[in-house]
């Protein structure tokens, strides 16, 4: 069958679609072409054509030419559909008002001396869709932290960006060693990016009345979050666990254990910023509802 080229008004629509980038790699200001994804050229219709750019296309073609790149070693027709369909989800989302989806930036290196800088742009469930380097021989801090909001900015201004300051070593820096990302977990991203954590959010405390261990859930309307626990360990460590998290905290003289723990209580609080707080005792299938975090006199065990 003869050849049906793309109409302008498609092809203005599909690049608007993939905000003007290669549905593979992800990079703008490059040569863009609409490719046939089951390689039948009248087949000219939006779900069977894919934004790639030159290099990305000619990968697909010529796949033997690019060996010694494995990113492009498997841009078979089921890879480019997929990533196709990702891509113009991802930026569909990211021009709604309040999209849910993050942007997380990371440094490599020292807080003395920053070597490069990572922009990863996640989904919910913390799949990667698309992520970027920085690295200082580009130019300074100043207009690397300029570049990464250009190219946030260049994909949607709802976006919320969350800063991870604390720098991982260079040897995990994608341009230089292991390339090792990190992502937020999904309860962090809607707690920063649903509009309605403000009002529909709450967090359920659980106070076990004769063990010294409670229960904090975290909630957004009905669906559940996170859940953690704090317990006194050994009679010298208060062990707050959550997912990722595992920290065995040294109790001190001072002050009493409780308030220590009401401390570590306050402070996940703090952080997570709940609409709502319940805590209950007693029958943990029927708690009674108290209007404070009273732990009970077992707390105080020390060894």
């Amino acid at each position: 069958m003869r050849r049906v080229n793309p109409t302008p008004s498609q092809k203005q629509r599909l690049l608007e679609a993939n905000a003007f980038r290669c549905c593979v790699c992800k990079r703008s200001s490059v040569g863009l072409n609409l490719h046939h994804i089951d390689g039948v050229s009248s087949n000219t219709v939006d779900t069977n054509l894919a934004v790639l750019c030159v290099e990305d296309h000619d990968a697909h073609h010529r796949p033997s030419e690019y060996k010694e790149r494995s990113m492009h070693l498997e841009l078979d027709f089921k890879e480019i559909l997929r990533l196709k369909n990702s891509w113009e989800a991802f930026v569909n989302e990211v021009k709604k008002p309040n999209p849910k989806v993050l942007a997380t930036l990371s440094c490599y290196g020292t807080e003395d001396l920053i070597h490069s800088l990572q922009l990863v742009l996640q989904w919910s469930d913390e799949r990667i869709e698309y992520k970027k380097s920085f690295h200082l021989l580009d130019g300074d801090l100043d207009r690397l932290t300029d570049e990464v909001f250009k190219e946030l900015a260049s994909l949607g201004s709802g976006i919320k960006l969350a800063f991870i300051d604390e720098p991982l070593p260079v040897e995990h820096c994608s341009c230089c060693g292991t390339g090792f990302s990190r992502t937020m977990k999904s309860a962090v991203v809607a707690r920063l990016t649903d509009p309605a954590w403000q009002t529909d959010s709450y967090c359920s405390i659980y106070i076990n009345p004769t063990q010294a261990s409670l229960a904090l859930v975290f909630f957004l309307g009905d669906q559940q979050l996170l859940s953690s626990s704090l317990h006194l360990c050994q009679g010298k460590y208060l062990h707050y666990h959550t997912e990722g998290v595992d920290d065995r905290i040294l109790v001190k003289p001072k002050p009493s254990i409780r308030a220590q723990a009401t401390q570590i209580v306050s402070h996940v609080l703090c952080e997570w910023a709940p609409a709502n707080v319940f805590v209950g005792t007693g029958d943990p299938d029927a708690p009674d509802i108290i209007t404070d975090l009273a732990l009970p006199k077992i707390w105080e065990r020390r060894l």
